[in-house]
């Protein structure tokens, strides 16, 4: 009897995941999940997608995730959802274009302030109208119009949080500690400059890794791989159970739930390893 309850509980687990994916309207496999998304973005931006990788959507059941890039810019990677019955979900291509170009200001103002190094800018508020994809499509999309766009049609009270996850090879020529204090200062005032040409106040979060150069190529593979920064590019920067000390975390701007002063900053650079 406990066999046949054990089999009949095992039936029963099977039959929900495969419904899971179904839809109650066949099974519905990765492939299609990719093709479903990738087809949906062409009809929305007029251009070829590719969706490398598939992921259940953790708060929605019966939605699913995709790591997807345009097919003639690999780099630029992004996420978009999908139900199982086809019906989109939204995506973050308008987002990642945007957060792009604030990692090249970025970049542009740094310099070698931090040495060899790689800059991923990241925000969660995305816009998914159709006037949007219209510019996109009719490559008239540009940063400005993505602030004052995000403000008139979400309402985000001119406020908007960026994420700047930085990876620093230690291994290359660097400055003093003060030194780099200051060139991330002033490049992230030049970012809210450009912010404030947009009629939006940009605050800042930075997660900045100093890692030696074998762990800086396995945290870019990493940005091969994923459009959003999670725990795993920690444990690949640190280890799992954490074994070095190499992240330092500091908020820059309006909103600062862990502000920093450089006295604080040098203190901790000194203690990475």
């Amino acid at each position: 009897m406990k066999k046949f309850l054990s089999i009949l509980l095992a039936g029963a687990f099977l039959l929900a995941l495969t419904m899971s994916l179904t839809g109650c309207k066949g099974v519905v496999t990765k492939n299609k999940l990719k093709s479903m998304i990738e087809d949906g973005l062409k009809e929305k931006y007029n251009e070829e997608f590719e969706c490398i990788d598939i992921l259940p959507n953790q708060n929605f059941s019966g939605s699913y995730t995709g790591v997807c890039y345009p097919t003639n810019d690999k780099e630029l990677m992004f996420e978009a959802s999908v139900y199982t019955d086809g019906l989109s979900d939204g995506d973050y291509y308008p987002t990642s274009i945007a957060a792009r170009e604030l990692s090249k200001i970025f970049d542009t103002e740094l310099g070698n302030g931090l040495g060899k190094h790689f800059t991923y800018a990241y925000t969660s508020l995305g816009i998914h109208d159709t006037e949007t994809a219209q510019k996109i499509a009719d490559n008239e999309f540009t940063l400005n119009y993505y602030l004052i766009h995000s403000n008139e049609v979400y309402n985000y009270n001119h406020l908007m949080q960026i994420n700047y996850t930085i990876i620093v090879d230690t291994s290359s020529e660097s400055n003093s500690y003060e030194e780099e204090w200051d060139a991330i200062l002033n490049s992230l005032d030049s970012v809210h400059e450009i912010g404030l040409d947009g009629d939006m106040d940009l605050y800042f979060r930075l997660w900045i890794y100093f890692v030696p150069a074998d762990v800086y190529q396995q945290c870019l593979e990493y940005f091969e791989r994923n459009a959003e920064v999670r725990s795993s590019l920690n444990d690949i920067a640190e280890g799992f159970p954490p074994e070095h000390n190499r992240i330092i975390h500091f908020d820059v701007g309006t909103k600062t739930w862990n502000p920093m002063t450089k006295e604080e900053y040098i203190k901790l650079r000194g203690e990475v390893d």
